[in-house]
């Protein structure tokens, strides 16, 4: 028992693929009930004369099921009953000129079958299958002998093998009166026919997927059938799309009308049932439950899928092919997105979709693209581009209800920046709107289709390539559970992993642990976590330096966390994190950076006091930042304060933190010397934009003026950069930087 259900289990989640209904397989749209009527029409009622039924639908429409179910029907009747089914399969014979031959030599194995079992059945006798089968292998050996002087008059006349059928007659004719002293073709065509019908015993001959023949061949086998092949009790049932097949047969053949030049050939046709929508949906939903199923059993779910289902389904669900290869689809990508905690739903939305409108499907995955590049600061859309955006979407959506409001909406949903367009004049849809951080954030936690990590998951089974992996949030989150040292170590290997320009993996952890992380994090790692940033910060504006005024940085990543992840703590825990930060830190840098930021938004410099729900720390916790802060400060000699990522912002942060002659005093006791001028200078230029020059080093009296005398300094350095000293060349850089004060 244990095994088959894990067989059964297997079957289930196995990819089936396009074929046909076989042994043991259940029929889901009620096929079987036709099948046993076309079965006993066949025995029953088909003329005793040669005939060709043809079985008939489109692309996908269960032609190939219902010919199984057919054939499998035909077995189940008595053994006086029963026709001897052929399955003839032209498209695995290489050679056309071989069709009549593999044809024949079928029918005669079968032939030899019905003698050996005639003896015991009163309907047929063993001399007349005997003699009905050499009556065959007669009529097939003239058949051989012809196939030379075919060929001949085939090349002699121009005519290619496809018209040698037609021409049999007369070139059988031909060859017998001049040529062979054997009885004529015709003659043992009609010895053929009077044995077959005095055997009273009939042959199904099944051809599918004739439409699927080149035009050429198609036209060979209908030739076949209706003339060569045109025997008594032999019974062609051909399986094809009749659209299809006649445009064929127009290329092939040269006639106006494919259709009328069919009916010809084919004397009924029976039309494969249309299954109702609501079936094929149905039977979807059905074989779905048994793959998968959604994550959160609940009713906001449950309802997702049904609507899916309903609405997506109800569009692209037209035939039992597009059913097993939407089926087939989710059982391919459902595991390793399983694994990947992805939405079982938007996989199921997009692979419907995808099965029914690929220029549909492709415009999805080309859009998720560009709205993750937009989420991530890598990529920007101005109107027009929207306007052509929305105009391909519409162009994509032709045939599908775009006027049905509802149906809008639930296209909308699963899609980032969407919206239905409700206005009278509207077009539909609007694009590539803004994206809420909670609904962005939202779809990240859930793997969601919106999510800009995650998106790529439900076209390539893989993250995008500046997607966090899971690793990486397994790798971070152990660190942090560790120790602030381990945390640093994480991320500082994360900002080597570049995902555009100079954004980091880095920077997009801290926007996803930012997203709402956080609020899952223990104590203990958010207090390493804020411990790792004083560590850490300042390395990788080491190694690449970056405006550290943008919020976009990775320090200003960082800063925004400082209040969330202080959240999680309580006041002692807190007390012992600042203390930990502001007087241990390594990263003298990002902490003047934040020491400063705090000073001017409690108001103690300047004039842009913020809000108090603004603040990082309380009044009371600046007032023991700012002592750390200065103490510090005051303890680093002037190659200390250089060596750090932006001297000028430390500076101006010591002086505002209430010590204005420190700072000072230490830059001019450094500037006594004309290295140490050169040297300070040097790391005291900023870099201004200008609109013909560009980027341009510049030495202002605004950064220079409140630590030195800024006239006699600049006096010094032009005399050094028309001396002949080692620092001639430096200072003469300097010195431009000087003349170029004034111009911004």
């Amino acid at each position: 028992m244990e095994y088959k259900n894990k067989m059964a289990k297997n079957q289930n989640h196995s990819v089936r693929g396009d074929r046909a209904l076989n042994s043991g397989d259940e029929d889901k749209l009620g096929f079987r009930d036709v099948a046993k009527r076309i079965a006993t029409s066949l025995v029953d009622r088909a003329s005793e004369d040669g005939f060709v039924i043809g079985l008939e639908g489109a692309w996908g429409s269960g032609k190939s099921s219902l010919l199984f179910l057919i054939e499998d029907e035909l077995e189940k009747l008595s053994e006086d009953q029963a026709p001897t089914v052929i399955n003839f399969r032209p498209w695995l014979i290489g050679n056309r000129d071989a069709l009549v031959t593999s044809l024949f030599h079928e029918l005669s194995r079968q032939l030899d079958q019905v003698a050996i079992s005639a003896g015991d059945k009163t309907s047929i006798s063993a001399a007349k299958a005997e003699e009905a089968r050499k009556a065959l292998r007669k009529f097939m050996s003239g058949l051989s002998k012809t196939g030379s002087a075919i060929e001949f008059v085939g090349e002699a006349t121009g005519v290619g093998p496809i018209k040698w059928i037609g021409k049999l007659g007369k070139i059988i004719g031909e060859w017998a009166n001049k040529k062979s002293p054997s009885p004529q073709l015709s003659e043992l065509k009609d010895k053929l026919v009077k044995s077959l019908r005095g055997l009273g015993h009939r042959f199904v001959i099944t051809i599918d997927d004739v439409d699927r023949l080149e035009p050429m061949e198609v036209i060979e086998i209908l030739r076949l059938v209706r003339s060569v092949a045109d025997l008594p009790n032999v019974i062609y049932l051909l399986c094809y799309d009749s659209d299809i097949l006649a445009h064929s047969i127009e290329k092939a053949s040269g006639v106006k009308n494919g259709q009328s030049y069919l009916e010809k050939i084919v004397q009924l046709t029976v039309m494969v049932p249309k299954p109702e929508l609501f079936q094929l949906r149905q039977w979807f939903a059905d074989e779905l439950r048994l793959i998968a199923s959604v994550q959160d059993e609940d009713n906001n779910d449950l309802l997702r899928l049904r609507t899916v289902i309903d609405y997506e389904g109800g569009r692209q669900l037209r035939t039992p092919r597009s059913v097993v290869r939407a089926l087939d689809a989710i059982r391919f990508f459902w595991p390793p997105l399983r694994e990947a905690k992805a939405d079982l739903i938007d996989l199921v939305w997009l692979q419907l979709v995808k099965e029914g409108n690929l220029a549909l499907y492709r415009w999805i995955e080309e859009y998720c693209t560009t709205a993750a590049g937009i989420s991530l600061g890598t990529a920007r859309i101005d109107e027009a581009e929207k306007v052509q955006e929305l105009s391909k979407l519409l162009e994509a959506l032709a045939g599908d209800s775009v006027d049905d409001v509802t149906y809008r909406y639930n296209f909308a949903d699963p899609l980032p920046g969407i919206e239905v367009d409700y206005s009278d004049a509207g077009k539909s849809f609007k694009i590539f709107e803004s994206v809420s951080d909670h609904d962005r954030d939202e779809s990240i936690r859930k793997r969601r289709l919106a999510s800009p990590d995650h998106y790529r998951l439900y076209f390539a089974l893989n993250g995008p390539s500046h997607a966090l992996t899971q690793d990486n949030f397994t790798s971070m989150w152990a660190a942090a559970e560790g120790s602030a040292e381990q945390a640093a170590t994480v991320l500082l290997h994360l900002h080597n992993e570049h995902v555009a320009g100079s954004l980091t993996k880095a920077s997009l952890m801290l926007e996803r642990i930012k997203g709402g992380v956080y609020e899952v994090l223990a104590p203990e790692q958010c207090e390493n976590l804020l411990i790792a940033f004083s560590q850490m910060m300042d390395k990788p504006y080491e190694r690449q330096s970056f405006d550290p005024n943008r919020v976009s940085s990775l320090w200003g990543g960082a800063e925004q966390l400082i209040p969330l992840l202080f959240s999680s703590l309580d006041a002692p825990r807190r007390d012992a994190v600042i203390t930990a930060m502001f007087y241990k830190g390594a990263a003298i840098g990002w902490l003047t950076s934040l020491f400063r930021n705090e000073t001017f938004a409690h108001g103690r410099f300047g004039e842009r006091r913020s809000l108090e729900t603004e603040w990082l720390f309380t009044d009371v916790e600046l007032d023991y930042i700012t002592e750390l802060m200065l103490g510090r400060f005051q303890a680093m000699s002037a190659s200390d304060v250089l060596r750090c990522p932006d001297p000028i912002s430390l500076l101006f942060a010591w002086q505002q933190g209430g010590d204005e002659q420190g700072p000072r005093k230490l830059v001019e006791a450094n500037v006594v010397l004309d290295l140490g001028l050169v040297e300070t200078l040097e790391r005291l230029t900023g870099t201004t934009l200008s609109s013909d020059r560009g980027a341009v080093q510049t030495l202002t009296k605004t950064n220079i003026a409140p630590f030195m005398d800024f006239e006699s300094v600049r006096q010094r350095i032009n005399a050094l950069a028309k001396g002949n000293s080692d620092l001639r060349e430096r200072a003469s850089h300097l010195s431009a930087a000087f003349d170029d004060r004034t111009s911004y």
